[in-house]
């Protein structure tokens, strides 16, 4: 869920302006739950978005995750794969592409959703989390060589990244590192 909404914060402050009126109502229906609400909300901000390429790639992003959540997978591909038709910008199309990989490991698709994760981290090697998603969707295939490359990729951009400390340690069988305590001697 926290990478989710970093990701839709990354997602809002690359579209800007784009961002006010029915997508900020949806946005704040979206956190709190009322999925109906904000697929609706974000309905009207794709419609509001015409033929301004971002706005509307950003909408329908938005719209994605909004239908992800709410167990609509195909429509959450579509709205998806219409985002990433419009994107232009490199670092949305890569959190575009890790929300689509997202929803498809979510839905057992493990080869679509690594091949998006490897798209993504084409376009943007340094997006957070996303070394780590791909290197659970490899365990998941059971995949252990490719999944503790990913996680040892993270922890060297992000030292102390939790799920990949948790990953790595759950891979080699080792207590959880983010739950052990320190002695202050």
């Amino acid at each position: 869920m926290r990478r989710m909404l970093i990701l839709i914060g990354l997602a809002a402050v690359l579209a800007g302006p784009a961002r006010a009126g029915p997508t900020a109502e949806a946005e704040a229906a979206f956190e709190t739950d009322d999925y109906d609400r904000a697929l609706a909300l974000y309905s009207q901000a794709v419609d509001q978005a015409g033929a301004n390429p971002a706005a509307r790639a950003s909408a329908l992003f938005d719209r994605a995750e909004a239908y992800g959540r709410h167990a609509e997978d195909q429509k959450a591909l579509a709205d998806y794969g219409e985002a990433l038709q419009l994107a232009a910008d490199p670092r949305f199309k890569a959190v575009v592409l890790t929300g689509r990989a997202d929803l498809y490991a979510q839905m057992r698709r493990y080869p679509d959703a690594i091949a998006d994760y490897t798209q993504a981290l084409a376009l943007k090697p340094d997006l957070v989390g996303v070394h780590t998603a791909r290197g659970q969707t490899y365990s998941r295939i059971r995949d252990d060589t490719s999944a503790m490359a990913d996680y040892e990729a993270e922890l060297k951009l992000n030292p102390k990244y939790p799920r990949a400390l948790r990953a790595r340690a759950v891979l080699l069988g080792q207590p959880d590192p983010t739950q052990i305590k320190e002695h202050a001697w």
